[in-house]
């Protein structure tokens, strides 16, 4: 008898080894696959965006002539910003956001000028203007998302901003205005 239920032992073994080897190959053929694609051409560049007085722009920028002591009822300060494609793509922007510090409540209004001259420390921008954005300095993005600005390899453009008090500025005060620029290869 013990030679009967041996044989019983080794059919059944035989078939879980049967079961365990069948399921692994089923499963293994669910994480394959392959896919033939036509031929293509990959292309690199460099996606480079610079900012600060044209001819000198760099990657961080302090506008330190963004800004004034002493402002007064209604004051403001105006300076232009040059942005730059330097990389060999070209590529969209925009006005990512901006992050305001201090306690003087700050309007910003963001415009495109046909150059730094076009942007005067007094007055309003003058020649061909875009005005992008007016409002609150912080979390300003311009233009209004998902929309961006198109500057082609080489290329620059001048944006003109107006940092604003309003009637009743708190006095022996100060703020701080960081602008954050995003640029996509298109």
């Amino acid at each position: 008898m013990t030679n009967k239920h041996g044989r019983y032992w080794a059919l059944a073994a035989a078939s879980v080894a049967v079961v365990v080897f069948g399921s692994a190959q089923s499963t293994g053929a669910l994480w394959r696959d392959e896919q033939i694609v036509a031929g293509g051409t990959i292309n690199s560049g460099t996606l480079d965006i610079k900012v600060g007085p044209n001819g000198a722009e760099v990657n961080d920028y302090v506008l330190a002539a963004l800004g004034a002591a002493d402002l007064g009822p209604n004051g403001f300060s105006q300076a232009p910003l040059s942005i730059r494609n330097s990389g060999n793509v070209p590529f969209n922007f925009r006005l990512q956001g901006t992050t305001a510090t201090g306690t003087v409540p700050l309007v910003l209004t963001a415009t495109t000028v046909a150059a730094e001259e076009n942007c005067p420390a007094a007055g309003a921008p003058t020649g061909p203007t875009t005005q992008l954005y007016t409002g609150n300095a912080s979390g300003a993005q311009a233009p209004v998302p998902p929309a961006a600005r198109l500057l082609a390899v080489g290329a620059r453009e001048v944006w003109c901003f107006r940092l604003a008090v309003g009637a009743d500025p708190p006095q022996s005060a100060s703020s701080t205005v960081t602008f954050s620029f995003r640029a996509d290869q298109t």
